[in-house]
């Protein structure tokens, strides 16, 4: 990247040149070192500016982590040369407005290096132009010239007409041919239940009846059905013990079932929907599955990977693997594609991609859940999520040329104020059935002394509630949309802390109140867990890193010199990380590879931490002797310190095999002895929560719960179709 030689007058001197690389609406002069967009100059310099170069000079090979610290942090520290790659990354895709989980322009492979995957065009424009003159035609040449030029201007008039008129006609039959169909749109909503319940999951119909999942305050699993009209819901006699329902049949005799035996596994099933009894379907451990196209065959996900198996069981067959965990299959009216929906749990995210029957060509789409095609085929309806309202939306599956991916945008069909999922078309094709509803909680308390659920928080809709150490202030987030809130006790002098398109789970006050630490993500573009702070008097909120590691359950140390922190998944490499917030220092806590879920306890001796694999086991590290202790080895979640410390509460799930409610219970520190506090069946209703259901405890340690008061019932939703 040398200097090129300039002219006394600053300019570029003649006969040089100005290396300029184009990609999208972006023009890099890497000899003036600037970056512009449709022709306006972006900020960017230094070594992200020296980063794009890079990864300009080598379009679409790998530029690997250490080539790049070899030509821009040759001096640096190993800890300086992390940072700085992974703050110039993130400030290159800020100005390209690339996105880490979708690129267009920058892709990162993990542990190796970066590629840059948009087209590239390279220019040379010349430093001076060199004018040549032309020789003028002879006297006689000049004449003839003069005498046919007429009658050529008027052939070329001609021409040019004749030309012009064909060109319109083209465009215009172009036009029609390739104009996409007009929108779908929404007539009217009908409601078919009204029964209260929890429903989720897939609803299937068989041209009478809608099929679909219900949750009952008791926490049982049922499969119910109701007329396609409305009317009384009516349990289906399944002799399983935790049916959830995946598909009907095509010719709607048969109803696929998964059975969750435990918290780990799942197996698949067979059963008749009028009489008989189940038979199990192969022995794999499944996550969702759908009837295949050719109704012989059943496609299903296991972990990563995705099968075909025989409706008896026989003919296993792996068709690919997917990035992430694949559910809700679907098959195009002709039997030819194949659409499910990948869910990453690192970033929550969800995408629907697509591949041919025979599971080649695995792509990706775009960023939506579960999807279904209308029976002509020529629209594919699937549900949004927009900040934190689910919508409808339907996409126009016209191809003029069949070569050609799909351009059209999706029509959004519904716009609230009801959450709409799990579309799921009639057999005539007129409706679309659909889970709507609007999602809120109440925030309860159990009051030990009268046994009693009692309301609390003034009926404030929120979670993730954590209180001051002075006892009066409580921070907050609004459920569903993750907006952060501090406020007194009483609900009084309330101030939003967060904005969109930040949502915000489980805040933590510092130990002098001056701020408020609390994980996020954001709506809008990567949404990898992050750890915030912020001022608990307003202001912006700060990222406690600017690497690209994921962050959840962050905590404060007792000094509130330090946070601590977690990452998700099922891995065991990622250990929990303790950052000092003076140095900015990042360092992991010992053997605490495959664990997560961090809470320091109050008195900053222990950390308490739950396994990664089931069963989940409440861990306890102590910092004197450095070694981690066993406390509670059943299935667990939501560990809480009592504000002594004496005491970690926690939400303990019962063998779902014998029993399936859950309690909530507290391990007594100085002997490891549990004490049951109380059954979460007892609410009376089910409790929620943004990932699991949520659990906190009040100033005085009485259980706190998300006491789940939304809205689930069956809707049809009447459709005009172009």
């Amino acid at each position: 990247m040398g200097e090129k030689p300039l002219a006394p007058n600053g300019s570029p001197s003649p006969g040089s040149t100005n290396k300029s690389v184009r990609f999208g609406s972006f023009d890099v002069d890497l000899r003036a070192g600037e970056l512009r967009k449709s022709g306006v100059k972006i900020k960017l310099q230094g070594q992200p500016l020296e980063v794009l170069a890079l990864l300009l000079e080598q379009p679409g090979q790998v530029v690997t982590r250490e080539e790049l610290q070899q030509k821009l942090w040759a001096g640096d520290t190993f800890v300086d040369f992390e940072h700085g790659l992974n703050k110039a990354i993130s400030r290159v895709r800020e100005a390209l407005s690339d996105q880490a989980d979708n690129p267009r322009f920058i892709e990162t492979l993990p542990r190796r290096g970066y590629r840059f995957i948009a087209p590239v065009v390279g220019k040379e424009t010349p430093g001076s132009d060199k004018v040549q003159a032309s020789t003028p035609p002879p006297d006689d040449a000049v004449a003839s010239t003069m005498r046919r030029e007429p009658r050529i201007r008027r052939h070329v008039l001609r021409y040019s007409i004749l030309l012009a008129v064909a060109v319109l006609l083209a465009a215009a039959a172009l036009k029609t041919v390739m104009r996409p169909p007009g929108a779908p749109r929404v007539l009217r909503f009908t409601q078919l239940t009204n029964d209260g319940q929890e429903k989720s999951g897939a609803l299937a119909t068989d041209g009478s009846r809608i099929f679909f999942n219900e949750r009952l305050t008791d926490q049982r699993p049922v499969i119910v059905q109701v007329s396609v009209t409305g009317g009384d819901v009516a349990p289906l006699s399944v002799a399983l013990k935790r049916p959830r329902m995946l598909d009907l049949s095509r010719e709607g005799t048969e109803l696929l079932i998964a059975n969750d035996d435990d918290f780990e596994t799942s197996s698949l099933w067979v059963q008749p929907v009028v009489g008989g009894s189940p038979r199990r379907v192969g022995t794999a451990n499944i996550t969702d599955a759908d009837f295949a196209a050719d109704g012989k065959s059943i496609i299903y996900g296991s972990e990563h990977e995705v099968y075909s198996v025989s409706r008896d069981g026989s003919s296993v067959r792996k068709l690919f693997t997917a990035d992430g965990v694949p559910f809700g299959f679907r098959f195009s009216p002709d039997g030819r594609t194949l659409r499910f929906t990948e869910f990453d749990y690192r970033v929550d995210s969800m995408t629907i991609m697509e591949a041919s029957a025979d599971g080649e060509r695995v792509h990706k789409m775009f960023q939506a859940c579960c999807g279904d095609w209308t029976r002509d085929g020529r629209f594919f309806i699937f549900q949004n999520r927009i900040n934190s309202r689910l919508d409808l939306w339907a996409l126009s599956e016209a191809r003029p040329f069949p070569w050609r991916k799909h351009e059209d945008k999706p029509v959004q069909l519904t716009a609230g104020p009801l959450n709409f999922e799990s579309p799921l078309l009639s057999a005539d094709g007129k409706k679309i059935f659909a889970i709507g509803g609007s999602s809120r909680a109440e925030v309860i308390r159990y009051d030990s002394g009268s046994g009693q659920f009692v309301p609390y928080f003034s009926g404030i809709s929120a979670e993730g509630l954590a209180f001051s150490r002075d006892g009066k202030w409580v921070a907050y987030t609004s459920y569903p949309d993750g907006t952060l809130w501090r406020s007194k006790m009483d609900g009084s002098e309330r101030l939003q802390l967060t904005f969109l398109p930040l949502k915000v789970l489980l805040p933590r006050w510092s130990p002098d109140g001056k701020q408020i630490a609390f994980n996020a993500i954001r709506l809008d573009g990567n949404r990898a867990w992050k750890a915030y702070i912020v001022s608990s008097e307003g202001g912006n909120p700060q990222p406690i890193l600017t690497s690209e590691q994921i962050q959840i359950d962050v905590n404060w140390s007792l000094d509130g010199n330090s946070l601590i922190f977690g990452s998700p998944g099922s891995g065991n490499k990622e250990p929990i990380q303790i950052i000092d917030l003076r140095s900015n220092r990042v360092s992991p806590l010992p053997r605490s590879g495959g664990l997560f879920s961090p809470r320091w306890s109050p008195d900053g001796r222990y950390i308490a931490a739950i396994t990664k694999s089931h069963p989940f086991k409440l861990m306890l590290f102590e910092f004197s002797t450095g070694k981690w202790t066993e406390l509670f080895g059943s299935e667990m979640s939501y560990p809480s310190w009592s504000h002594d410390g004496k005491y970690i509460y926690f939400q303990s799930w019962h063998d779902p095999t014998k029993d399936i409610g859950e309690r909530i219970v507290r391990l007594r520190l100085s002997d490891h002895k549990v004490e049951n506090i109380v059954d979460i069946k007892d609410v009376g209703r089910l409790t929620t929560g943004t990932i699991v259901d949520w659990l906190g405890l009040a100033p005085d340690d009485s259980p706190l719960f998300a006491r789940d008061i939304s809205t689930s019932e069956i809707f049809a939703l009447d459709v005009e179709w172009p």
